[in-house]
């Protein structure tokens, strides 16, 4: 073990689009923040190198930002970018596991041509504060030829990837040392080589916390009130000499702790901001204390740095020693994407139409309809950032941040749909000739191999699917069925088509629609028979295969929606830090006496009367249930099987109820597959929750619950396989309804999967509740011979264009 000798030392700003203060307050401030970096490189670029100010642009976005607002500082950005003061990276904004892969590529092409524009360097990535991102991310990198990537993750209510059992912060165990028992692990950064599903390789650096440097007084410590002015900085007052005692006590310290842990080089990289907040803009006081610093020491020395700088020196001390890890990198903060349900499935709706929606944009030339894509494209990244809502949500619920900054964020999700449908709009006018009669397009990049449901609102018009169907080009009738009783909404199962834009017109017929009281469904397919006590299924039957589903023997039904709410004195408190030191032996004596072992979470379900109604359509049957609770609220149930293609689908019409205690909700799917195997997708290819070998997931992550993006992969011992596809809900829980499994472990999974739609545990950024219509779909498709993208392309809904 290696005593470090050199402290390469980062300075930048952990961008959040919100939470310490409003959003368009964030916009104002990074142009001072910028103006200040310009003047703070210009004052010291004749320093020592070492001494030199320098700044790392933590995301692509602050940069973007600035250069819009101010062009005429942009030569001067351009020459400090160049001298090696500056350093651009390559992550545009720190998201929310509901990005896809992408939409992630996307949001990487302006720094990308813009740095090949003026011929700047672009090694780097670096994230922030988030615990994850898509498996994708190393695949692109790879890609686009940038080697590095580095992450600062914040465990705060996590675990943390590649660390001992229970690790923590040492900053934590440095501020708050009566929570933790003695000699509790630390986290230790290192190194390794993160591979993508198609074998793209970088170079990771696991660090520390990216305000670790502020904690050991290199740059300074001062603590602001979380509920902060435009001007909190005023209140720093602290002097270089306050910051260097603090140092000269402190990071020896440090490095003593790192290396009798084994930390194995003899450099370190420690992350500064200018101040210790997120936001944060830049300062100069850390070169003082490393000018200060190195005039004193020898054996331990200092230098400001860029990332690229740190990585250069890592490289050269490769040997061949550190480990490759082709696996998925799952987000322990991604739990939030439960805290707002509706605009999660519109976000969710805006990510299956961007592919149809950019290509009748490319088709029609159109410079209008170009610009709303490109406003859609950007409103999308601002509603998948990972900043939801101001610091305040849990700690001060009457503060008017937490509306003004919940309401711009919810307005990114709208900016994203409505500027989407501007683009689509204005690209068909261009593509489509006027006409007298008036026709719903779609579009489909790939060949249409069997059948599809089609999704469409009636726009303008005016239809009755009892008295009309849609022809399309070839005089063929197409059915179509309403989708919600409370929209005219409708979906409609289209026959085979070869790839491209499509036209379909209304015309007048007539169809059947009959009603009684069966609890079953059939068709070739499937047989389907609900269990009116639970709401959920008795059998989910596979005709094909002869494969029976649903394991009758769970303790909850199959589709069955569990309420949970926390019980415990403590609270929120009960299901996050505090839970995690105790459930990994690293609480102290007197964190553990204040869990205790109290009750933390009590569960509710619905209650039904009556029996179910049964309805037959032109594109699915559906058994119909209204089921209610005092904690849950009214939700209807609607089981469906389709004519046209193998597809099931539950339905749950979900008019939600405030919850004064902290709560989440689950649908529970307890499968029928003793010894099988479970595959989830996430932004790029499918991974083994559970597996921590190739193709699982990175030892250390997230193993309670996870972000699907389209489907779950099910199959038997026998090789039968069977699509699980949670529509608007991306959180799924494995293995058992229990928040607080903080175990990293690989485990094995049981046959058991949970949806967990509605989430409101954490203490910060997140609404405490939610209210009003939540709209929950689940389908179940039985591939067959089709391969995985095909299976998943027929099952999922597609996306009409819209009316012209």
């Amino acid at each position: 073990m290696t005593t470090p000798r050199t402290i390469y030392v980062m300075q930048s700003a952990h961008t959040d689009i919100g939470y310490t203060h409003p959003q368009e307050q964030i916009r104002l401030m990074y142009l001072d923040h910028y103006d200040q970096v310009l003047d703070l490189c210009r004052q010291s670029e004749r320093e020592p190198e070492p001494t030199r100010f320098k700044w790392t642009c933590e995301t692509a976005w602050q940069v973007q930002h600035y250069l819009t607002q101010r062009p005429a500082r942009e030569a001067e950005f351009l020459h400090f970018v160049r001298a090696g003061q500056i350093e651009m990276t390559a992550t545009y904004l720190h998201f929310t596991d509901l990005i896809d892969a992408d939409a992630y590529r996307r949001s990487l092409a302006w720094v990308v041509g813009y740095c090949r524009q003026h011929e700047l360097p672009l090694r780097c990535a670096l994230h922030c504060d988030i615990n994850g991102w898509p498996w994708a991310v190393a695949d692109i990198l790879a890609e686009l030829n940038i080697p590095y990537f580095c992450s600062q993750v914040h465990i705060d209510s996590g675990t943390d990837p590649l660390g001992r059992r229970g690790s923590v912060h040492y900053h934590w165990q440095l501020d708050e040392p009566q929570l933790f028992r003695p000699n509790a692990p630390v986290r230790i950064p290192q190194a390794f080589w993160w591979q993508g599903p198609q074998g793209g390789t970088v170079l990771h650096w696991l660090n520390e916390h990216y305000l670790l440097g502020n904690m050991l007084g290199v740059s300074s410590p001062h603590p602001f009130h979380t509920d902060k002015t435009r001007y909190f900085l005023e209140t720093d007052r602290l002097s270089v000499e306050h910051l260097y005692s603090r140092a000269v006590r402190e990071v020896p310290r440090y490095l003593e702790r790192i290396d009798a842990d084994g930390y194995p080089y003899d450099i370190v990289l420690l992350s500064t901001g200018g101040f210790f907040v997120d936001n944060a803009p830049p300062d100069g006081r850390w070169c003082e204390v490393i000018a200060r610093w190195n005039a004193e020491h020898t054996e331990i020395t200092m230098r400001t740095a860029t990332l690229s700088e740190w990585f250069a020196a890592l490289a050269e001390r490769e040997h061949g020693a550190w480990p490759t890890y082709q696996v998925a990198w799952p987000d322990h903060w991604a739990h939030g994407l439960g805290s707002q349900t509706a605009l999660v499935a519109q976000a969710r709706r805006t990510q299956r139409r961007r592919a149809d929606a950019v290509a009748v944009v490319d088709q029609s030339d159109h410079a209008g309809a170009a610009a709303h894509l490109a406003t859609a494209l950007e409103q999308e990244r601002l509603a998948v950032e990972h900043t939801w809502n101001a610091w305040s949500t849990s700690t001060q619920p009457a503060s008017p941040l937490n509306e003004y900054q919940g309401a711009a964020k919810a307005l990114t999700f709208h900016r994203a749909e409505m500027y989407l449908d501007e683009a689509i709009g204005s690209a068909l006018r261009a593509l489509v000739p006027p006409s007298d009669e008036t026709a719903l397009f779609a579009h489909t990049a790939e060949v249409l191999a069997t059948p599809r449901v089609l999704s469409f609102a009636a726009g303008d018009m005016q239809l009755d699917p009892a008295t009309q169907q849609l022809v399309d080009e070839r005089g063929t009738g197409i059915p179509f069925q309403r989708d919600r009783a409370e929209l005219a909404q409708f979906v409609a199962a289209l026959p085979p088509y070869s790839a491209g834009l499509r036209s379909y017109r209304v015309r007048n017929t007539v169809q059947s629609v009959s009603q009684s009281q069966p609890q079953t469904l059939a068709n070739a397919a499937w047989q389907v028979t609900v269990d009116p006590q639970t709401g959920g299924l008795a059998n989910l039957y596979d005709k094909r295969t002869g494969r029976e589903w649903v394991d009758s023997n769970h303790q909850y039904g199959f589709g069955q929606l569990v309420h949970e709410a926390v019980v415990h004195p403590l609270g929120r408190e009960a299901t996050h830090n505090t839970a995690r030191f105790v459930a990994l032996d690293v609480a102290s004596e007197q964190l553990r006496q204040r869990m205790g072992n109290t009750s933390v979470f009590a569960h509710a379900t619905l209650a039904f009367a009556g029996v179910p109604h049964y309805t037959t359509g032109p594109v699915f049957d559906e058994l119909v249930l209204h089921g209610e609770a005092i904690q849950i609220g009214s939700v209807g149930i609607h089981w469906r099987l389709y004519h046209a293609l193998p597809l099931v689908e539950l339905v749950l019409a979900w008019d939600k109820l405030w919850s004064d205690v902290p709560e989440a909700a689950y649908v529970a799917f307890p499968f029928a597959v003793p010894n099988g195997r479970l595959d989830l997708e996430t932004g790029g290819g499918f991974f083994q929750p559970g597996s921590h070998a190739a193709g699982g997931q990175l030892p250390g992550t997230c193993s309670t619950y996870y972000t699907i993006q389209r489907a779950a992969r099910i199959t038997t011992a026998n090789s039968e396989q069977l699509l699980w596809l949670p529509i608007d809900a991306p959180l799924v829980m494995t293995n058992q309804l229990n928040y607080n499994r903080w175990e990293t472990e690989p485990y094995e999974w049981n046959g058991f999967l949970a949806s967990m739609p509605v989430n409101h545990y954490w203490h910060t950024n997140f609404a405490t509740s939610q209210r009003g219509h939540i709209r929950l779909r689940y389908r179940f498709f039985s591939p067959g011979i089709l391969s995985d993208e095909a299976a998943l392309q027929t099952a999922m809904p597609l996306e009409a264009l819209g009316w012209r």
